[in-house]
């Protein structure tokens, strides 16, 4: 009987070694900060080799009603092993209300083989960007009565 036993927990061990392996080496943060005329991505990933990078994609959608602009990269890691974050910046050129919630994006930390080790959903700041050009106010010049 416990021979049993012991067979059953050999085998759950077995079983729950890669998965704890799996979680050792991951992307744990994406971030974007959008401004009007450029994005700063942040990324961390937990237990990753040199040989790694980072793989980002998201979309803005149209304000105009033509097609999102997608902005894609890749981030290499430049850590020797382990723990890495880094920011890049890119430019942009945005015109119009932009809502954080109607953004989409992913960050997946790829292997030196092109394996996609795992895939996190992108968070984005401010809640709102306004990218719209400040109104113009037109000033009719003044009329002045001289006289008696």
């Amino acid at each position: 009987m416990a021979r049993k036993y012991m067979l059953l927990l050999c085998m759950a061990g077995l079983l729950a070694f890669p998965a704890s392996l799996a979680l050792a080496c991951h992307l744990e943060i994406a971030s974007v900060e959008l401004g009007c005329t450029q994005y700063r991505i942040k990324v961390t990933a937990i237990g990753v080799p040199s040989t790694y990078s980072i793989r980002y994609t998201f979309s803005l959608p149209s304000t105009t009603g033509g097609p999102p602009l997608t902005i894609s990269n890749t981030i290499p890691v430049t850590a020797q092993s382990g723990d890495f974050t880094d920011s890049v910046t890119g430019p942009l050129s945005l015109a119009g209300i932009y809502s954080a919630q109607s953004l989409t994006g992913s960050a997946s930390l790829i292997s030196n083989t092109g394996q996609t080790e795992n895939t996190i959903q992108m968070t984005f700041s401010p809640p709102t960007l306004n990218c719209s050009p400040p109104a113009k106010i037109s000033l009719s010049p003044a009329t002045t009565a001289i006289g008696g």
